[in-house]
């Protein structure tokens, strides 16, 4: 039975038809992509122009964090984003409230409360992943006289531009995924099976996990999909994306930030490029075979996202039947 996830639709709404709609979400998302590949393709011609190899010049580009990855991210995600919006807008004639971006005087202490649960999110992760492993950090700090780097005004402006980066392009598939096509496919389907399809393929998404091997690939990708799963049940005990969309974006962007600092301490030789490089490839799983070693503590994300995802749940199913349960009583 088709349902409203987060606001009714009106009489003048359109409804997407369900199988068509993860076309619309693969297609505005190679859409997306066409700037940044332009502009990659554009400066791998002018290092090929001035001399350079041009497999030398893609390897350059791709190393290039602060000049281009972190850029096109940006990019990127917001276009796929805006894409999806005009969708929904033009051809579904939808507003803000039915992809669960209710504003009004609370958005803001919600927002906040979502950065607040992402943050909390990864800290719990961790400690998992310490518990499965040997108990200790990989960090040992030994560079904590170099600290100063972290406040030289170049550090801080990036590491500001890198948190911006991620709660954009974080919040900006919370909007895809759980704001539009979860509520579409509700609207289509019903909500159980939107929330399973719009997490496989939010899933999906992440197939790169197996540039770094099979055993890992699939680990990891579990993990994903119960992150997937978390944020689509949060989206409907809030019923809205807003603390979705604040969580994702601050895991990730923390994901990135926390790791880097401590680097930057510990390796003073290291630039802030090459180091966000590092931590970006590790976070995202695409070190490659034999790079990134096989251990308990990988199962830490799915873990803790299952033992979430349960909570919720449940949260869920004592909500419902509250709500069945209220009218008779009031009758």
């Amino acid at each position: 039975m088709s349902q409203a996830l987060y606001a009714q639709w009106s009489a003048e709404s359109r409804r997407t038809w369900g199988w068509a709609s993860i076309g619309v979400v693969l297609l505005t998302y190679v859409l997306s992509a066409i700037p940044s590949a332009v502009l990659a393709a554009a400066l791998i011609v002018m290092e090929t122009l001035g001399g350079a190899e041009p497999q030398a010049a893609q390897r350059a580009l791709q190393a290039n964090t602060l000049g281009y990855l972190l850029p096109a991210i940006l990019s990127q995600f917001f276009i796929w984003a805006v894409l999806i919006w005009l969708w929904a807008r033009l051809f579904e004639r939808r507003s803000g409230p039915t992809l669960g971006l209710r504003l009004n005087g609370l958005t803001g202490l919600r927002y906040v409360f979502g950065l607040v649960l992402g943050i909390g999110l990864l800290i719990a992760i961790g400690s998992v992943a310490l518990l499965l492993g040997d108990g200790t950090s990989a960090s040992d700090m030994n560079g904590l006289g170099q600290t100063k780097r972290l406040f030289e005004p170049f550090t801080l402006a990036v590491l500001a531009f890198v948190i911006v980066v991620f709660l954009v392009q974080g919040g900006a598939e919370e909007i895809i995924f759980r704001g539009w096509l979860m509520s579409t496919l509700s609207a289509r389907w019903n909500a159980k099976a939107a929330v399973i399809v719009s997490s496989l393929c939010f899933m999906v998404l992440h197939a790169h996990v197996f540039i770094s091997g099979l055993v890992f690939g699939i680990v990891a990708l579990a993990g994903l999909g119960l992150m997937g799963l978390v944020f689509a049940l949060l989206c409907l005990v809030t019923r809205s994306v807003v603390e979705a969309a604040a969580a994702h974006g601050a895991f990730n962007a923390a994901a990135i930030t926390v790791p880097s600092a401590m680097m930057l301490v510990e390796n003073p030789h290291m630039s802030l490029s090459e180091i966000l490089r590092s931590v970006f490839t590790v976070s995202t799983g695409t070190m490659g075979p034999g790079a990134i070693s096989i251990g308990p503590e990988m199962l830490a994300q799915g873990l803790t996202a299952g033992v979430i995802s349960a909570v919720l749940a449940v949260l869920l199913v004592r909500r419902r039947a509250f709500e069945r349960w209220r009218p008779r009583q009031e009758a």
